[in-house]
């Protein structure tokens, strides 16, 4: 395949990947509101968690595209979305412990909904910290 090409559609796929994983998120674990409507509400705190959360997908996107490759177009593709739907799904693990063990006196979640934006920032970075050690364990 064309490089150029091969580029393209990596671009195209990841940023996709993202986005596709941070609205099954949502509907899947967010039950309290809606990422659209809270958007659509100026909730900046929603827009954060949500974004930092895709970029920690495009982390490991990015990881997968730098390990060395597979050899077909349709092996790196399952390992890259492997691994992202398992580092999101450990992420939100580790949300949970966070908001439940460590933060028991707030709801993450429920602070998001109402708009704390240091929840949504913190809650984020979660996502991310999560991410940047994948990141190096898929680079070793």
């Amino acid at each position: 395949m064309n490089v150029v090409v091969e580029a393209l559609l990596w671009l195209f796929l990841g940023a996709l990947l993202s986005v596709i994983l941070v609205i099954a998120y949502d509907f899947i674990f967010f039950r309290k509101f809606d990422l659209q409507d809270a958007i659509a509400n100026g909730n900046v705190s929603a827009s954060v968690f949500f974004g930092l959360m895709a970029l920690g997908v495009g982390l490991v996107v990015f990881a997968v595209l730098l390990s060395p490759s597979a050899n077909t177009i349709l092996e790196d593709l399952v390992s890259t979305l492997a691994w992202s739907i398992g580092v999101t799904f450990v992420a939100t693990v580790v949300f949970y412990i966070c908001d439940k063990i460590f933060l028991p006196k707030i709801s993450l979640e429920e602070e998001i909904r109402k708009g704390n934006v240091a929840a949504g920032v913190f809650s984020g970075l979660i996502y991310v910290l999560v991410s940047v050690i994948a990141v190096s364990v898929i680079l070793t």
